[in-house]
């Protein structure tokens, strides 16, 4: 497992602490990291459009608009990207497709693909709301595997415990579109990951929050070849250091360092 090129990175807002792409970039290349896979956590911020906000007046004051997100979002990978370039690593951005901001009609996915040099899209049911049973959400979901089919992409997966982010919510895509490489996040559950690696050749997984019992576990039933490298940096920071102000570039390579 290449552990020089990290499958699983993020920058931007996280909860009430935002991670600034340099000081991210900047610590994961200071700590030996040449490449990486990242996607912008500010994709779970609320938007006036969201689900989540309707019919709450006053939050909805307060949010941006979905083409406010989109925009803030675009600025901030660009912003990843030049870093990325300055200290010459190698940065791959994931679209993180949000929902309502393309049931608003603030950009399509085609437009988004054009604006910025994606490699992959990031699909979180967990920070968004993913519910196949809505004819627009499985709309915009086709939409997404089939761009990626089309264009030779992978397909980032948030994987959880909960009903809602099982690994098998996408299966019906998944077995739909065989040449769409879909990365399992977390491998959580074991069980229905396991699962979908022996259903579904298309299918890996990565260790970003996984023990080495669970990857030793992956490894056992025959599919270590099919493990990618990725951390969750920086909210492997978050949760361990429990920050109650920007972290600085100093402060994340000395956690990563330190190897927590």
């Amino acid at each position: 497992m290449n552990t020089k090129c990290d499958y699983h990175i993020h920058t931007g807002q996280w909860h009430e602490i935002y991670y600034e792409p340099r000081a991210v970039i900047g610590a994961l290349k200071s700590s030996g990291t040449d490449e990486i896979y990242f996607s912008s956590t500010t994709s779970e911020r609320y938007c006036k459009e969201s689900f989540a906000v309707q019919g709450n007046a006053d939050l909805q004051k307060s949010l941006p608009t979905a083409r406010e997100l989109y925009e803030l979002i675009r600025y901030e990978v660009q912003e990843a990207l030049e870093e990325a370039a300055k200290v010459g690593m190698s940065a791959h951005p994931l679209y993180w497709v949000v929902p309502e901001i393309h049931f608003s009609d603030a950009v399509s996915v085609e437009q988004a693909m054009a604006e910025l040099p994606y490699e992959g899209f990031k699909l979180h049911p967990r920070g968004n709301r993913w519910d196949l049973a809505d004819s627009r959400t499985m709309a915009l979901a086709e939409k997404v595997f089939s761009y990626a089919e089309a264009n030779s992409l992978f397909v980032l997966i948030h994987c959880g415990p909960d009903p809602f982010e099982l690994p098998a919510l996408f299966e019906p895509l998944i077995a739909k579109h065989p040449s769409v490489t879909v990365q399992l996040a977390h491998c959580r559950p074991l069980k229905e990951t396991l699962e979908m690696l022996k259903k579904y050749p298309n299918t890996l997984c990565d260790t970003a929050f996984v023990s080495d019992d669970t990857r030793q576990k992956i490894e056992s039933a025959g599919f270590a070849d099919r493990i990618r490298y990725g951390t969750d940096f920086p909210i492997t920071h978050y949760f361990a250091c429990h920050p109650k102000a920007t972290p600085t570039e100093t402060e994340l390579r000395k956690f990563l360092e330190n190897g927590k």
